[in-house]
């Protein structure tokens, strides 16, 4: 056989061996040995793609404290709980709005039931593993959150806490807490930067922020903190309503009607909906007795007639615009 023959045959045998060796692993210990003549048939030695260890849903905690102030905190302080959580690998959380995508017969299922049972049943609905719930109440006019953690195939408590707090302190907090129950459940929490958290994509974080600006008395900020959680999730129907209450109570009543009727609209069944009736009335009913002139196109219009239009660049006309430095006068 001639030279370049040989060399031909030597060079399809590489590239023959070079294909089956990349369509197949290297033989390990655990492997068959394979007959004479033939490869060695092994699994391939990619390692799995890590698997979700627990899909954590949480709930709006009880107000046990008697007063209509702290409804915003017990509404924030569990999905703040479970946003931090979910910082650990291996944990995804199931967002609380997706309650309202149940069906009739779903949601029947749910009436009636209060506390953990409630907690456990939402949560089987939502497919989760583990659900939070909890309840805020005043220790000697101070408030206290206890959170527990509910394995909900075994209705028992893996995990609990308990942190007096304030309501302005509501993000700090619900990361304490956070950390004692993963700390009982085994998941223990990587380093969490507070400064950073206000960078993160996600919706519950925001509206817990919101509600915290909204304690601390700084509506603006809270207001700009909701219209972030709608950026992240346009379905976040409770973010609506709040912007709306902080408007109402900046006497705005343009801007809080708006976000009102936009709430009452996407979710004519809230627990928040005849305070928002109320809200909504009362802030159409300021529209209609402002003193406030409206500006309208037909108002900014001259009483005698429109302005001779702006010459073309170039051209001299008694109506064209001054120049910026013509305008500040002697102010240079």
């Amino acid at each position: 056989m001639k030279t370049s023959a040989i060399i031909a045959l030597l060079a399809s045998a590489g590239l023959i061996l070079t294909a089956w060796t990349v369509g197949h692993s290297a033989p390990t210990s655990s492997s068959k040995t394979a007959s004479a003549g033939s490869p060695a048939v092994t699994s391939p030695t990619t390692k799995p793609a890590q698997t979700v260890q627990k899909v954590i849903f949480a709930v709006t905690f009880d107000n046990a404290t008697s007063q209509d102030q702290y409804d915003p905190a017990a509404d924030g302080i569990g999905d703040l709980i479970a946003v931090m959580l979910a910082q650990q690998d291996g944990i995804r959380v199931v967002e609380r709005q997706r309650l309202d995508s149940l069906t009739a017969e779903q949601a029947r299922s749910l009436r009636g039931l209060t506390g953990e049972k409630y907690a456990v049943a939402a949560g089987k609905l939502m497919r989760a593993d583990t659900v939070i719930t909890g309840t805020l109440f005043l220790v000697k006019g101070k408030l206290t959150v206890t959170a527990k953690a509910v394995d909900i195939a075994s209705e028992r408590v893996v995990a609990a806490g308990q942190l007096a707090t304030r309501p302005e302190y509501l993000v700090e907090d619900a990361l304490q807490m956070s950390r004692e129950l993963a700390k009982q459940m085994s998941l223990p929490l990587p380093k969490i930067d507070p400064a950073k958290i206000d960078k993160m994509p996600i919706a519950s974080l925001h509206f817990g922020q919101a509600l915290s600006s909204y304690y601390g008395g700084n509506l603006n900020a809270a207001i700009m903190q909701f219209m972030r959680t709608i950026d992240l999730n346009p379905d976040f129907s409770e973010a609506v309503f709040w912007s709306g209450l902080c408007y109402s109570r900046l006497n705005e009543p343009e801007h809080a009607a708006i976000d009102l009727a936009d709430f009452l609209k996407r979710d004519p069944n809230s627990p928040h909906a005849k305070f928002a009736k109320e809200l909504l009335a009362d802030a159409r009913e300021k529209e209609k007795n402002s003193t406030v002139e409206r500006l309208t196109p037909a108002s900014l219009m001259p009483k005698n007639g429109p302005t001779t239009q702006p010459s073309p660049a170039g051209s001299s006309s008694a109506g064209t615009r001054p120049a910026a430095n013509q305008s500040r006068g002697d102010n240079q």
